[in-house]
């Protein structure tokens, strides 16, 4: 009796699963959290305690760091973190909004200091004030509610996950807080309640929304109000490094606002061309 050879139907041969090329593992959220632990601690250190920066130079050498790093953060986490940009978005911002309204109300009842005239005042405001505001954001911030929701792989649903995932954005965004703040010789000095305070109200967006994004409206109301009320430090101090006879003061360095401002100019110049690069490349692939 002869043999029968039968071979392996074509459609089970296609229906096997394509081998996919591994490009390394992504690292864990939580190394991402020990890096900044330890990166903006060292960056106040270093630009105030170190070498005593001008203020304005060492804001562009902050916040250069902040862009960087959080850009190089969402570039490996992107995909995952796209729903939490529109999550709850109105009630993020709205929230966001009161919280920023209730600091504002805090720094106006309290005593004020002098600030500098013409277009200095102007330029403070937006760098002490927009830029500094945004910048810590999505440091103490958004950075760390984005590695609460990556540990939470996404999922909010039930009230128990909701607290849990609240819990921990407070406790990593104190965490960095605490370790940033506590880069700055007057926070080691003195105790930390004001920073801590603002941070847990600058949470409160992602805390009853999920969305961290009503966190810049709240932080850069607080910085703008600081500057227009409280230039020179104040109480709440919440605009550091403080200005001492030991420090150099602000406004003392025209040189320094000017390399701020080509900064922003270079900054806002790099965001526009990468838009425009992301929206031409959806239109192709919508066209292909």
């Amino acid at each position: 009796m002869p043999m029968l050879h039968l071979s392996r139907p074509a459609a089970l041969e296609d229906s096997r699963p394509t081998p996919v090329s591994r490009v390394g593992p992504i690292p864990s959220p939580l190394l991402w959290v020990a890096g900044a632990v330890m990166l903006f601690f060292a960056v106040p250190f270093v630009g105030t305690d170190m070498f005593g920066l001008q203020p304005d130079l060492f804001y562009l050498f902050y916040f250069t760091i902040a862009v960087v790093w959080f850009a190089a953060f969402l570039a490996t986490y992107r995909s995952q973190l796209r729903p939490l940009w529109r999550l709850n978005l109105r009630w993020s911002l709205l929230v966001g909004a009161l919280a920023g309204i209730g600091i504002a109300v805090i720094v106006f009842r309290s005593a004020g200091t002098d600030h500098p005239d013409g277009w200095r005042w102007w330029f403070e405001i937006g760098w002490r004030g927009v830029v500094y505001g945004s910048a810590d954001t999505l440091t103490l911030f958004v950075f760390p509610a984005a590695v609460a929701y990556l540990l939470m792989h996404g999922d909010r649903t039930g009230a128990k996950r909701k607290i849990g995932y609240a819990g921990l954005v407070l406790a990593l965004s104190l965490l960095v807080s605490t370790s940033y703040h506590l880069g700055y010789p007057e926070y080691r000095d003195d105790d930390l309640r004001s920073p801590l305070i603002g941070t847990v109200m600058a949470d409160s967006s992602a805390v009853l929304t999920g969305n961290p994004v009503g966190a810049f409206l709240t932080h850069t109301t607080a910085h703008v109000s600081a500057v227009v009320h409280q230039n020179e430090g104040g109480p709440t101090q919440m605009l550091p490094p403080k200005v001492t006879t030991d420090y150099p003061s602000h406004g003392d360095s025209d040189l320094a606002a000017g390399l701020a401002g080509l900064w922003l100019l270079v900054t806002a110049g790099a965001v526009t061309a990468l838009v425009r690069r992301r929206h031409t490349s959806v239109n192709a692939t919508r066209r292909g």
